[in-house]
């Protein structure tokens, strides 16, 4: 999303910083980070950032707790990434299930879509297409974009660079994690549009 010129804003939320970790390091232009080891420290982020940033991101434990719950209901768009596996088809469930109860809460519907991630570049797992269709059962939408298994975003956390800074020639399928990622940013660009 940087890389379309919009200013993108960070909250971690996971106790593993890992995103925040990344962004205060490779610190691509235009993009804001913080952390958030509390449900008060979420909201009081997140209304600083709706001043300075087009779009913001949450970055979320896996666990289903207050947090969780709490950044479903300030939410515009929940994105909930699932690899192609039954145990992680389970986790999203789990985390669907709170969305909607969130939703119910709320009564409001929040927008929300399952990633797929690391999926298998040359083919699509019968694991893979089992959980996408027990996923589709439940009417719960899939972005029209997948994250492919590529060690260009293993890299990018260890070498910690953006892909679209990074220019090393031992990084393997940059050009192809670069043109993933933005067609995952067209995907999220027209759900939230739409």
């Amino acid at each position: 999303m940087t890389e379309r010129g919009y200013r993108v804003a960070v909250l971690d939320c996971d106790p593993l910083l890992t995103l925040h970790d990344w962004c205060s390091t490779a610190w691509p232009e235009r993009l804001t980070s913080a952390r958030a080891d509390k449900p008060a420290d979420i909201s009081r982020h997140l209304e600083a950032f709706k001043r300075q940033a087009d779009f913001i991101i949450v970055d979320l434990s896996a666990a289903t707790d207050v947090m969780n719950a709490l950044t479903f209901a300030l939410s515009d768009f929940v994105v909930v990434p699932m690899q192609g596996s039954a145990v992680d088809a389970r986790g999203a469930i789990h985390t669907l299930n709170l969305l909607k109860l969130v939703e119910d809460n709320r009564r409001m519907v929040i927008k929300s879509s399952v990633l797929l991630t690391r999926l298998n570049p040359m083919v699509l797992t019968n694991s893979a297409k089992h959980v996408s269709q027990v996923i589709s059962k439940q009417n719960i939408p899939f972005l029209d974009a997948a994250i492919l298994e590529r060690s260009a975003y293993r890299d990018m956390f260890t070498k910690m660079a953006s892909l679209f800074s990074a220019e090393d020639p031992r990084i393997h399928n940059l050009d192809k994690a670069r043109r993933d990622i933005l067609c995952l940013t067209d995907a999220v660009e027209r759900r939230l549009a739409g």
